[in-house]
């Protein structure tokens, strides 16, 4: 057994472009292997230059649309051994769907030159978004400019991340291997869990916060409130059209139980709204399981109940905030069916069929969810609703998405108008809006929870957004088993 630091997933690496639709799994390997222009700093509303240099310069306007531009850093260089210029990082970022929304970027000199298709107070939080990391494409390979490099020997079950030797920063890790122990048909997390206990995995941010009691000689470190489970109502199609519908819905699900579920303590994890509390205090949304009160919202709306089954569509993996997303959709689909509805449970096989699904909107609903991209509410809030969000063919890596589909033109004025200066009053409509409309409905907070072995020193407090495994010393598992012998 060698003496590489062990990473532990359930989930498949199943994207080598950063800038493509991505698992919780892939974020991880991801921030390790490329490096988005800038990053989101530990302190509140600070950016760390990257790529480029911060901050951004504003240039004027262009049809309408605010230009900014930015230096590249000199001596900055993919893996193997080109150096970034302007052109890399322009070309780069008008491949990423998820980009494109936001924003175009052009080459010029040394510089790069955005033009913001809407106000953006806030840009560079744009710019520090791990889909909107900087790729070279060459040979067939995705080459990045972060501290590690794929081993040719990788495989999707077990990769092999080796230093690249032209990162510029200090790495004091030599190798990471992550390996993948899967969920049992039951999403049981069993694999994993036996893979800490015998000392094979020094780091997992898969195991879900009840089973951490089961770890032993292990750091333990567990941020609540971290992301949110979310049903979406596909408001494209006529039964979800009507808000009275979408409440009537929502009032029948009881989240409490559906918590009750996946944790232990069912409270702390029940969803209020669609804001988690790691962005901070959101108004509760004010809905409560309520079947009387469901069976009067759809009997005021009036409409007929489809012949065929509804679909609802599931995310493949376990998230944060959905340790056991099919559990979840059954309980959902047994709740629902109260109100006299038949559900087809369509649990895709990979994210990328996720993804297809999403894009051509071939659901009634779905269970999904969100993980903060920044520390910012309102990108959180615009990834769910704006209808810029929404996916489409061909766009459906804006994993951000708006999948309720939901096109509400006061919604995306109010989004607009918060990205230009931040109002209380303007919050508040955006607020009342989304306790109005009910175009998704929150179940669930997910929390962040990590175990690490005791052998990583210098281990990061907070560590999300950054290639964080690169700054740990290593004690030799050697060592440490001596030590715990003694």
């Amino acid at each position: 057994m060698n003496d590489a630091f062990r990473v532990g997933l359930v989930n498949r690496w199943e994207q080598c472009d950063p800038r493509r639709g991505t698992n919780f799994a892939n974020i991880l390997v991801q921030w390790h292997l490329f490096e988005p222009p800038y990053r989101a700093s530990d302190q509140p509303g600070q950016i760390e230059s990257v790529l480029l240099d911060y901050p951004l310069q504003p240039e004027g306007s262009e049809d309408g649309s605010a230009i900014y531009s930015a230096g590249v850093r000199p001596g900055m260089f993919f893996s193997d051994g080109t150096e970034v210029t302007s052109a890399h990082i322009a070309t780069s970022l008008d491949r990423s769907p998820s980009f494109l929304i936001q924003a175009s970027a052009r080459a010029r000199g040394s510089r790069v030159f955005f033009k913001v298709r809407r106000p953006n107070a806030r840009f560079e939080l744009t710019l520090s978004r791990h889909e909107h990391a900087i790729v070279l494409e060459k040979g067939g390979e995705f080459l990045g400019t972060g501290p590690y490099v794929l081993s040719p020997d990788s495989q999707p079950d077990r990769l092999r991340l080796v230093r690249n030797r032209f990162y510029k920063g200090a790495v004091q890790l030599p190798e990471i291997e992550c390996v993948v122990y899967p969920v049992d048909a039951n999403g049981s997390r069993r694999k994993l869990l036996e893979a800490v206990d015998r000392g094979e995995v020094d780091f997992t941010e898969d195991l879900p916060r009840d089973d951490l009691n089961r770890v032993q000689r292990m750091r333990k470190c567990i941020d609540l409130g971290y992301c949110t489970a979310i049903l979406s109502f596909n408001t494209e199609r006529p039964i979800f059209a009507d808000s009275l519908v979408r409440r009537a819905f929502a009032a029948a699900i009881d989240r409490k139980a559906l918590a009750a579920q996946s944790y232990s303590n069912a409270l702390a994890f029940t969803a209020t709204g669609l804001l988690p509390p790691a962005l901070g205090k959101a108004t509760p949304d004010e809905i409560t399981h309520d079947l009387d009160q469901a069976r009067s919202l759809l009997a005021s709306a009036g409409i007929d109940r489809p012949s065929k089954p509804l679909v609802l569509a599931v995310v493949p993996v376990p998230r944060p905030h959905l340790p056991e997303p099919r559990a979840t959709a059954d309980m959902i689909a047994g709740q629902l069916s109260q109100l006299g509805f038949s559900f087809e449970i369509r649990q895709t096989k990979s994210m990328d069929e996720f993804f297809d699904i999403a894009g051509h909107g071939q659901y009634d609903l779905i269970l999904s969810g969100w993980i903060p991209d920044t520390p910012d509410p309102l990108d959180y809030l615009e990834s769910l609703l704006a209808t810029h969000s929404i996916p489409a063919v061909g766009r459906a890596a804006s994993k951000g998405s708006n999948l309720s589909r939901w096109h509400n033109p006061d919604m995306d004025k109010a989004l607009d108008m918060e990205r230009v200066k931040s109002d209380p009053a303007n919050w508040q409509k955006i607020t009342d809006l989304i306790r109005g409309e009910v175009p998704s409905f929150p179940l669930m907070y997910g929390p962040h929870t990590v175990v690490v072995s005791w052998r990583a020193k210098n281990f990061p407090r907070n560590f999300c957004n950054r290639p964080f495994l690169a700054g740990l010393e290593l004690e030799p598992r050697s060592a440490l088993v001596d030590a715990v012998a003694t």
